[in-house]
């Protein structure tokens, strides 16, 4: 994709969000004479060359745009001979006319996700925020009738998606909303409008509720709610409407007629139509202009007004560069029927010679294509624990996980939060994913909420949950949030609260799941396991060990005993480092080297340990390195040492993926480690928390014969390969059906 293609999706999705405040600007006039030149037709005109832009390099049928440009061209010269004066006023009616061929040829080419029934939704409440804050505080932001069609322009697909969506909270607000518009409109137009959309999303809902497999009671439920919206919005706003009329003494058809300005329309129509007949020959051609128009009167009637404005010839350019949209691209369902309203809006004002409304109906063509990827199933991932640039592998198999279910199908959408070192932005990290997290629970759609770290994570989700229907909450439980390391059990009760609204629950291994299961009653049937994204045993395998030192720039002269984890409390670097403290002076051992890869919250405390049993000599120490440089760290080992202590140790990851290049691994005796190193089998397990243990093992383990370390190395690849990142893909998946 080129630069400007990326910066196109980047523009156009953020002009659409913030449309309606641009629209606030279309009454700000920067000249007023004889073309209103307002500052958000500017910014729409702005758009348009981007969009002109995007088309010329992406459009494969170019001829239609150059028949434009001729058009564009022609039409601005013939006004110049004519008058000088009208040019300006010529150039934006142009605009203003070719505004919806244009884009709908753009909207019928272009594709972009993002833009859709959802966008469209926030795109609808955004205007009706405005609106009523401009009614309750008589701002007169939005003329009453452009905003009328605005929003049953958008109504149709933004109810639907309101009526189909799973929260309670975004129904409640959207339809409170939507009686305020009506009743601060006072228009016929919105009053009437509203109805007929209430009406086709009842019916649409009737016809295919044999589809949606909805039993009897909701589908009365929905049929009696939809009832009273349609009999308040009757009843309420048209008290409003009947005193308006009665206060301006309307009390007949024809009066309401000439209310409504149809009269007014009619006899401009003639007075135009007189002035567009009797003139020469090039009337017929190019249309007598908007300046001559707006000198007789406002036709207000959108065929009309292109027509006398731009001629046959503009006609017939206009003509074909729709035609040329509807030969490849059509309309579907609701978005076909939303078309239709809007062109029958278009012969009681100007809607699609209005950039600002006629945007939206050609934009109708690119969401009745995306429609079909709103019918994919939707997950929000919650997670406290994401890869960032500075620290790439923590919670780096969340993001695995991620990658796995888009590459399935699943629309993914997350809330984050990366390591953060200052507990000001952690604090203001956890306000802001909550605050994400409840605020997209509530205007999209999703079938799923997977969320990481239970006890920090839950409220939100649970607060979703609580607030909407047939939302399932899926808890990934791998760390301290379920298992304490000291006697502080907040986090676990906070999580036993949030595990009681989860429809399953996701553990890395059989430890976890056993604590499931005894500590926190969840069913068996609920607990899936999936170790934390498997062991991707294609790249994780075994290469020559000179190659590998040397790739690590470590010294071919040295054999090495390493430690990959954090520094931090229970990890067992400190076990370690007592062992190795047993084994620096045997004589077995005088060619080897401690290889220490890490970093965490007590680095301190360990550069002070290793300083007071005098090991600097003994050691290599490097921080937190890439999957890249870590394969190489693993090869270059001859004994792999996991010393975990923590409780919390829901798997470790780190001990496959050196079992994976067929390295020799000890770990503890006890949590996470032991649901795959079998002792003596695989490797070798030492007593928890005893280093004399630990080195007695790591010297058991470098007097095994060629034969016996052949054979552990080959069971250690064998165990590492049932985790596999591509075998254990399904029980992730299994999960999500």
């Amino acid at each position: 994709m080129s630069k400007f293609n990326k910066f196109f999706d980047k523009f156009i999705y953020i002009f659409l969000l913030i449309s309606p405040v641009i629209n606030i600007f279309t009454n700000s006039l920067i000249k007023n004479d004889n073309y209103p030149l307002s500052i958000s037709f500017i910014l729409f005109f702005i758009n348009f060359i981007i969009m002109f832009i995007w088309l010329l390099k992406n459009y494969k049928y170019n001829k239609v745009l150059f028949l434009f440009v001729a058009f564009f061209s022609f039409s601005l010269m013939y006004f110049f001979g004519r008058s000088k004066a009208s040019l300006p006023c010529e150039f934006i009616n142009v605009i203003n006319i070719f505004y919806f061929p244009i884009s709908m040829l753009l909207f019928g080419t272009y594709n972009n996700e993002k833009i859709n029934d959802k966008l469209i939704t926030k795109i609808f409440l955004l205007y009706e925020i405005i609106f009523v804050i401009s009614g309750i505080f008589d701002l007169n932001l939005y003329n009453n009738i452009f905003i009328s069609v605005i929003l049953i322009t958008l109504g149709c697909i933004s109810l639907n998606y309101i009526n189909n969506s799973k929260s309670f909270i975004l129904k409640i607000i959207s339809y409170i909303l939507l009686f305020l518009s009506v009743y601060y409109s006072n228009t016929i137009i919105m009053y009437l409008g509203t109805i007929v959309i209430l009406l086709f999303i009842l019916f649409r809902y009737i016809k295919y509720s044999r589809i949606f497999k909805i039993d009897k009671w909701q589908k009365r439920n929905i049929i009696i709610s939809v009832f009273i919206i349609v009999l308040m919005i009757s009843l309420f706003p048209f008290m409003k409407i009947t005193n308006t009329l009665k206060d301006n003494k309307i009390n007949n058809f024809k009066k309401i007629v000439e209310y409504a300005n149809f009269d007014d329309s009619i006899d401009s129509l003639g007075k135009v139509n007189n002035k567009f007949t009797k003139g020469k020959i090039e009337n017929y051609i190019y249309g007598i202009g908007r300046y001559n128009i707006n000198k007789i009167g406002n036709i207000n009637i959108d065929i009309f007004d292109i027509f006398y404005g731009v001629g046959l010839f503009g006609v017939i350019v206009y003509i074909l560069i729709v035609l040329y949209n509807t030969r490849y691209n059509g309309l579907r369902d609701k978005y076909n029927f939303s078309f239709i309203l809007a062109l029958l809006l278009s012969f009681v004002g100007s809607v699609i010679i209005n950039p600002s409304i006629s945007i939206y109906i050609s934009l109708l063509y690119l969401l009745s294509k995306n429609s079909l990827i709103l019918d994919k199933q939707k997950i929000l991932l919650v997670s406290n624990n994401y890869p960032s640039k500075k620290y790439k592998q923590y919670g780096s198999f969340i993001k695995n996980t991620e990658e796995l279910l888009m590459d399935h199908g699943y629309i993914v959408d997350r809330v984050v939060i990366t390591k953060q070192d200052n507990i000001i932005f952690k604090i203001i990290a956890y306000i802001r994913m909550n605050l994400l997290v409840i605020f997209k629970g509530i205007f999209n759609n999703y079938d799923y909420i997977y969320a990481h770290y239970i006890s920090h994570t839950g409220f939100a989700p649970v607060f979703i949950k609580k607030t909407s229907s047939n939302i399932k909450i899926i808890f990934n439980a791998h760390g301290n949030d379920v298992v304490s390391d000291d006697d502080n059990n907040k986090n676990i009760k906070r999580s036993k609260k949030y595990l009681e609204y989860a429809y399953k629950v996701v553990v890395p291994s059989k430890y976890y799941k056993d604590v499931m299961i005894n500590d926190y009653n969840i069913p068996e049937n609920k607990i899936f396991i999936y170790p934390s994204g498997g062991v991707d045993t294609n790249f994780f395998k075994k290469i020559d060990k000179k190659e590998a030192k040397k790739n690590a720039n470590l010294s071919d002269k040295y054999n090495y005993i390493g430690y990959v984890s954090k520094l931090e409390k229970n990890k067992g670097y400190d076990i370690f480092l007592e062992a190795i403290s047993i084994l620096k002076d045997k004589k077995e051992l005088k060619n080897y080297k401690y290889l220490i890869v890490g970093s965490g919250q007590e680095e301190d405390k360990f550069r002070k340990m290793v300083k007071d049993l005098n090991l600097e000599d003994y050691l290599e120490i490097r921080n937190l390195v890439s999957q890249e440089e870590l394969i190489n760290i693993y090869n270059s080992l001859d004994v792999f040492v996991f010393p975990t202590y923590t409780k919390s140790e829901s798997l470790g990851l780190v001990g496959l993926e050196a079992m994976a290049c067929e390295v020799l691994v000890i770990t503890s005796n006890k949590y996470g480690p032991t649901s795959y190193l079998v002792d003596n089998k695989n490797g070798l397990l030492f007593k928890q928390k005893d280093s004399k243990d630990l080195a007695d093992k790591v010297l058991k383990l470098l007097s095994l014969n060629q034969e016996e370390e052949k054979k552990m190395k080959a069971k250690a690849r064998e165990t590492a390969i049932k985790y596999d990142s591509f075998k254990t893909k399904n029980q992730i998946l299994e999960v999500f059906k």
